[in-house]
């Protein structure tokens, strides 16, 4: 086996995707200034669209509800970055061990993630032991939920009036950072035994539990990674924002993550990146045509509600022509363009069991 090889097999992937996302942060940043709070916007979407792939790439289980835990992060960040004094006057309600204890935003970054992920604790029972439309309409129901506490909790959240004062440390750097630590612990976890496993009942749910594999278990583990990532990306977001409030994460943005994610393609992780990375390109271009303006380069007539039109216009063609999405099962690697996914991903022939075989590590 050559050098190119043993690289493409392990690490080829995440190393290709992470290269495209540089290149592509470093080349917006060469823009106008005002690209600068485009491509920072765009890399907290790869880090949700990410991260919702960790569960639904492998589950096969559709979540339209899992941005509840990105307001999660964001609220418990926001909190913990604020300084003392901040706090006393903005949630003076609150207990008192939160008002005193601060910290930087790294740290703060990382309780986002943990209380997002220990949320996601709470509900994964019940959701881990249902699929299809009835799990995808029950996080839904989480989202909804968590946006009516956020309004109403005013002792914690402000309600309505948002939590502001946060301080602002997110940069281009720091979510890049994230970003691609985020893609080398999804193709990681999805090569893992428990990712292949996960994947098997994917395929065939009965065929996976008739040999061994706890279809139950194996969706709450991703579940829980899946939300603790997500909320790592909501506690970036409200550092950079410098404020939160109940209506951020809730259909719109749900939306274009869902989107983002659907015209890449659901089954492989290029998808997921290259899918955010097309749709934010074009959500931007259609944004500012909205305005007026294209690019700063010359003045076009204002067309507003354009971006939500043509950014559905796209998934519904994609769905039409591309069901899989654009990249479909193939994962896309510089050292081997013929890469698939795993082998588990491919439909099983009829009353045919996956095999230990397909359920180990590599």
């Amino acid at each position: 086996m050559t050098l190119l090889e043993r690289i493409d097999r392990r690490v080829g992937v995440p190393l290709t995707l992470s290269i495209i996302v540089v290149v592509a942060t470093v080349v917006g940043s060469l823009g106008p200034p005002s690209l600068d709070r485009v491509v920072l916007g765009a890399l907290l979407n790869l880090v949700f669209v990410v991260g919702l792939y960790l569960f639904v790439g492998n589950s096969g289980i559709m979540s339209f509800g899992h941005l509840a835990f990105a307001a999660v992060g964001a609220y418990a960040a926001g909190l913990f970055a604020m300084s003392e004094q901040s706090k006393r006057n903005l949630v003076p309600d609150a207990p008192e061990w939160l008002i005193s204890t601060s910290m930087g935003s790294i740290a703060a970054v990382l309780v986002a993630g943990l209380v997002a992920a220990l949320v996601a604790l709470l509900v994964v029972v019940p959701l881990s032991r249902i699929s299809g439309l009835a799990a995808g309409i029950a996080t839904v129901s989480l989202l909804i939920a968590t946006r009516v506490i956020a309004g109403n909790w005013e002792s914690i959240t402000r309600g309505k009036k948002s939590l502001a004062d946060i301080p602002i440390t997110t940069t281009r750097e720091r979510a890049l950072l994230w970003l691609v630590v985020l893609i080398f612990v999804a193709w990681g976890y999805q090569r893992s035994r428990w990712g292949r496993q996960l994947r098997a009942s994917k395929v065939d749910e009965v065929a996976a539990a008739s040999v061994g594999i706890s279809v139950p278990f194996q969706r709450g583990a991703s579940f829980v990674l899946s939300a603790f990532f997500t909320g790592v990306g909501g506690g970036l977001f409200a550092l950079s924002l410098g404020s939160v409030g109940p209506d951020i994460f809730y259909l719109d943005l749900t939306f274009l993550v869902i989107a983002m994610l659907v015209v890449g393609g659901v089954d492989t992780l290029s998808g997921a990146v290259l899918g955010t990375v097309g749709v934010s390109i074009l959500a931007e271009i259609m944004r500012r045509i909205e305005g007026g303006n294209f690019i700063g380069l010359f003045d076009v007539p204002a067309r507003p509600g354009i971006q939500r039109v043509v950014v559905g216009a796209v998934l519904l063609l994609v769905l039409l022509r591309r069901p899989r999405g654009m990249v479909g099962d193939r994962e896309i690697s510089f050292f081997s363009p013929r890469r698939r996914t795993t082998p588990v991903s491919t439909p099983a022939k009829p009353n045919q069991q996956p095999t230990l075989e397909e359920t180990s590590d590599v």
